[in-house]
């Protein structure tokens, strides 16, 4: 008896460790490997197929204006689509940082691929709102139907040659466009740049960034306080248990989520945040005085200590040091 119970448990550790191998560990789908291996062996079966090969345009913009944190959140809501507008038999894998495929099992209509590249677009660009960006996030999709003696390397190519003959495309529509307008005055030329570059659709709350981006501003800020004199100060937010020790990792996670939602919502929009490490948030908040970024820290440790269960064990520490030419002295 203990000996199959002992059998049982190393089935299912073999079976958890295959998923592990087998799948990309941010989004859930297999990985490249285990796509290739998979599509291989459907292709050793009768009947038809059609290879989708789907990259995220752009997403290198993404990751360096909003953070690797939303860029992930918006791989993770392509791989949920995918999911639900294919069907369960279909291969769908993640083969590259913003690339993916999907095999189709008996192949598939111009039309129903046209329906769910659809589908699949509204998701993303409703994703991209929820998220702040400011431009709508689109995709370039490649397709190959199966051919005798194929393999998943030969399927692939040909899908991602059509891929990238449509990228080159829309990059040589844009440079006609481009050279049509060279007639346009300065002043329509500057609305359009105004136009980028204003922020559309700000969400309520403080401007959330990466941590090099934030570091970009913060040196870009600091220039203008030495000149005007106003002062500005940043803030470290720390999260810890009651020892002072790093919080566990799942426990870590939502809370750090809640802290993020409470910084969104007891900065204002002219502030700035971004996460600095597992465990910490940095804050920048301009025009303020000593007292009143000591304030607005406290404020922030009151809310999220409130939200938190008292035998939670967690500590928020927060020190507040001032930008510029000032001393360094941590208050709080």
């Amino acid at each position: 008896m203990l000996v199959d119970q002992e059998l049982d448990m190393l089935k299912d550790e073999n079976t958890r460790l295959r998923v592990l191998a087998e799948h990309d560990w941010l989004t859930g789908l297999y990985n490249r490997r285990a796509a290739e291996a998979h599509v291989d062996e459907a292709l050793l079966k009768n009947g038809g197929g059609m290879l989708l090969v789907l990259d995220i345009d752009h997403f290198k913009q993404v990751n360096d204006r909003y953070g690797h944190l939303i860029g992930d959140a918006l791989l993770c809501e392509a791989a949920r689509t995918l999911r639900d507008i294919f069907f369960p038999r279909d291969i769908i894998g993640r083969v590259g940082g913003d690339e993916f495929i999907i095999y189709i099992l008996g192949g598939c209509s111009q039309e129903a691929v046209d329906g769910r590249a659809a589908q699949l677009a509204e998701r993303l660009r409703k994703a991209g709102r929820r998220y702040g960006m400011q431009w709508n996030l689109s995709f370039t999709l490649g397709l190959a139907e199966k051919q005798a003696g194929d393999d998943y390397i030969s399927l692939f190519d040909r899908a991602d040659q059509m891929l990238l003959a449509r990228k080159k495309a829309r990059r040589a529509r844009r440079a006609d466009s481009a050279d049509a307008g060279g007639e346009r005055s300065i002043c329509t030329d500057m609305a359009l740049i105004r136009r980028e570059l204003r922020e559309k659709d700000p969400p309520k709350g403080a401007f959330c960034q990466d941590y090099e981006t934030f570091k970009q501003i913060y040196r870009f800020v600091e220039r203008g306080l030495k000149r005007s004199g106003q002062s500005a100060y940043i803030i470290l937010m720390t999260l810890t248990d009651a020892q002072g020790q790093f919080v566990p990792l799942a426990a870590r996670e939502e809370y750090m989520s809640r802290l993020s939602d409470d910084l969104q919502a007891s900065l204002r929009s002219g502030d700035l945040f971004a996460p600095y490490s597992g465990c910490q948030y940095l804050l920048m908040v301009l025009g303020a005085s000593s007292e009143n970024a000591a304030v607005i820290a406290g404020r922030i440790h009151t809310r999220f200590m409130s939200r938190v269960a008292p035998d939670a064990g967690l500590l928020l520490r927060y020190d507040v040091y001032p930008m510029g030419e000032l001393p360094l002295q941590p208050k709080g």
